[in-house]
């Protein structure tokens, strides 16, 4: 169990301590059959503690400061759909949009301007190779013409990818702009609980509507990093927490994608700040409204001073050039070299010798 703190009679019995961990019962190698038996041998498990104040690049730039002015000043159109994501002082709920509406995201992607110019530039390169190799009676608007249709096989369907789904989320946006069935998993810093919710229509969710939940303590689980081969013999990294004594896998990696394992580290940095109440809430932006609601964070800003608007208020110009020592930070963390804090608080269990038997004497 944690020890009391200041803060005792607002956190639950079992949230997490970096200061103070629980004994734990040694787990034992590849104990947890969850896990393929590939993943045993292949991944890589992540230390426990030593952390730094750092987050993945999606957290930075998906809520930089001015996109939070923007939600401020900006109506929610959709502020009555309960979209079952909640970020919070006291939780990280993880839910996804409805399968049409991840559809139609999906093909979005595709329409993405950075992919269209990713595109453009082998095709600027064609056309300017066949107007040094033309002839010259050939006048420039005939090239033109007869490059067109080649440009539009390219980059039509990519075009269309982005029109498309954004003409549908705008014209139907109540019919196509829904939420899951629920959330897929939670962590939850006040009770210092994971709950991963488990949707079976044989099961509680097809009876009552209501999902199943399996829960277990933060500090039970351990990160790996999964190794992947993509074309082109690159390699490509997620991240997943696996429960050290049950079958509980998370792959919270899918919230920053495949990716470099320097970013893995950033996630599981982030969430350990996040979950650890010996210390305030991570800071950045994303957290920075729900700091007053914590009260060891709040006791740190206060006595700190930190201004309550710190990142909200910020200038574009400061906000690139702390967003780029962060990005920094990341590329340098090691975090595989650290040592594990979790180590420390496995409880000792010497092994049972094997009695011989009479007949072996």
């Amino acid at each position: 169990m944690t020890t009391d703190k200041a803060a005792s009679g607002y956190y639950g019995p079992k949230a997490y301590d970096s200061e103070h961990l629980p004994q734990q019962k040694r787990p034992a190698p590849g104990a947890n059959p969850e896990q393929p038996w590939f993943n045993r041998k292949a991944d890589r498990k992540l230390p426990w503690g030593h952390t730094e104040d750092v987050a993945p690049q999606s957290y930075r730039t998906d809520y930089s400061p001015a996109t939070l002015r923007r939600f401020e000043k900006e109506p929610n159109n959709f502020a009555n759909i309960d979209f079952h994501q909640r970020i919070d002082h006291e939780r990280y709920r993880h839910a996804t949009a409805a399968l049409r509406t991840r559809i139609l995201l999906f093909f979005n992607a595709f329409g993405n301007p950075v992919v269209i110019a990713f595109m453009m530039f082998p095709l600027a390169l064609g056309f300017a190779g066949h107007l040094h190799i033309r002839p010259k009676s050939e006048p420039f608007g005939t090239t033109l013409l007869a490059f067109l249709p080649i440009l539009a096989t390219f980059l039509g369907p990519l075009i269309a990818c982005n029109l498309i789904p954004t003409a549908l989320f705008k014209l139907f946006p109540r019919q196509l702009i829904k939420p899951d069935k629920g959330p897929l998993w939670e962590l939850n810093r006040r009770t210092g609980l994971v709950t991963v919710y488990h949707y079976d229509k044989k099961g509680t969710w097809g009876k009552t509507g209501q999902p199943e939940e399996e829960t277990a303590p933060f500090y039970e689980f351990d990160a790996y990093t999964s190794n992947e081969l993509i074309h082109g013999g690159g390699v490509v990294h997620t991240l997943y927490l696996a429960h050290r004594y049950r079958n509980i896998l998370i792959p919270i990696g899918t919230l920053i994608g495949k990716t470099n394992p320097e970013e893995c580290y950033a996630l599981w940095d982030m969430f350990q700040n996040f979950m650890d109440t010996s210390r305030p809430l991570p800071d950045i932006p994303l957290w920075e409204e729900h700091r007053p609601n914590d009260p060891v964070t709040a006791e740190h800003d206060r006595r700190t001073n930190r201004p309550p608007r710190y990142w909200r208020d910020m200038d574009n110009d400061t906000w690139k050039q702390k967003n780029d020592e962060m990005a920094l930070q990341v590329l340098r963390l090691n975090t595989p070299g650290r040592l594990d804090i979790m180590r420390n608080s496995w409880a000792y269990s010497p092994r049972t010798r094997r009695q011989r038997t009479a007949s072996a004497e």
